[in-house]
């Protein structure tokens, strides 16, 4: 369209010389001849070119756009492939609150609200009835039953104890002091009987004190008593004994005659009594129990 314009534009430029040159006055010898000089091929490829540069230029804009939306599309489909695979590959782990001893708790709750399972106490299957969990000790009579967490070893997990109420002392009374049967641990996958082959809680008594100390007391006979220093292994669920004390009395006459022993190696009673005073330190936290109903 430009070069049809630029055509008539010379046209009417040429007509008009020649009209003033037809209608002019005579000058004579000193009229000049009007030089044209005509549209240079140089012009008209220029006009082409110019042409051809607005159309491209519109072609390469669009191009451009396309490309754009091309690559935000692309962009797009690859975030949602790995948001989509963090989220399928993500490895599904238990919260803080996931419950590791709702199934040991669950049993000793069915005990307590069957009544210790009393109607079958003469049956043949009487003991098929508690828990593969709950230790023979507590089995031995009615009580309320109580349970409390509490961090033993310090290493994040907490230890879940099991006790029993005695001269029927509840826990709102500031002398509840009860009697401790059970104690568990979590192996990452399970509640874990930390003392499975001891019939704690009768003449067999455990305490818990600071530094990760369990305290196991054995009434063998009524002048003897042994005592066990433990503490949770590494592995969180193993009890190690790191000591041991040993107490016979015998009699001389009508006086009892105390003998000490640590590990086997008889010794002092004053050795015996501060040895153990350094095992019974206060725990970082006070035990919160809860009743089981």
């Amino acid at each position: 369209m430009k070069r049809v314009r630029v055509y008539i534009s010379a046209a009417l430029i040429l007509s008009a010389v020649f009209l003033s040159v037809g209608c002019g006055a005579d000058t004579g010898d000193t009229t000049e001849k009007l030089q044209i000089e005509p549209i240079a091929a140089v012009d008209e490829i220029a006009v082409q070119t110019d042409t051809r540069t607005e159309n491209d230029a519109e072609e390469t804009e669009d191009k451009a756009d396309a490309d754009e939306n091309s690559v935000t599309e692309e962009n797009e489909a690859d975030t949602d492939m790995i948001e989509e695979t963090a989220i399928t590959d993500q490895p599904v782990t238990p919260t803080d609150e996931t419950p590791v001893y709702e199934d040991v708790l669950a049993q000793y709750r069915d005990m307590v609200q069957h009544d210790f399972y009393m109607e079958f106490l003469d049956s043949d299957d009487y003991e098929s009835h508690f828990g593969k969990d709950i230790s023979e000790e507590i089995r031995t009579r009615r009580r309320n039953i109580f349970y409390a967490f509490y961090d033993i070893d310090g290493n994040g997990t907490e230890e879940l104890i099991i006790a029993g109420e005695e001269d029927d002392i509840g826990v709102s009374n500031s002398a509840f002091d009860p009697r401790y049967y059970d104690l568990y641990g979590y192996d990452g996958s399970r509640a874990v009987s930390l003392f499975p082959n001891k019939e704690l809680g009768g003449r067999i008594n455990f305490s818990l004190h600071g530094d990760g100390v369990i305290e196991i007391v054995h009434s063998l006979t009524a002048g003897e008593i042994l005592i066990e220093i433990y503490k949770i292994g590494n592995d969180g669920i193993t009890p190690e004994l790191i000591d041991s004390f040993y107490t016979v009395a015998d009699l001389e006459g009508e006086e009892a005659v105390f003998t000490y022993s640590q590990n086997g190696s008889e010794i002092t009673e004053e050795a015996y009594r501060s040895c153990l005073q350094g095992y019974e330190t206060p725990l970082a936290e006070e035990l919160i129990w809860e009743e089981i109903y």
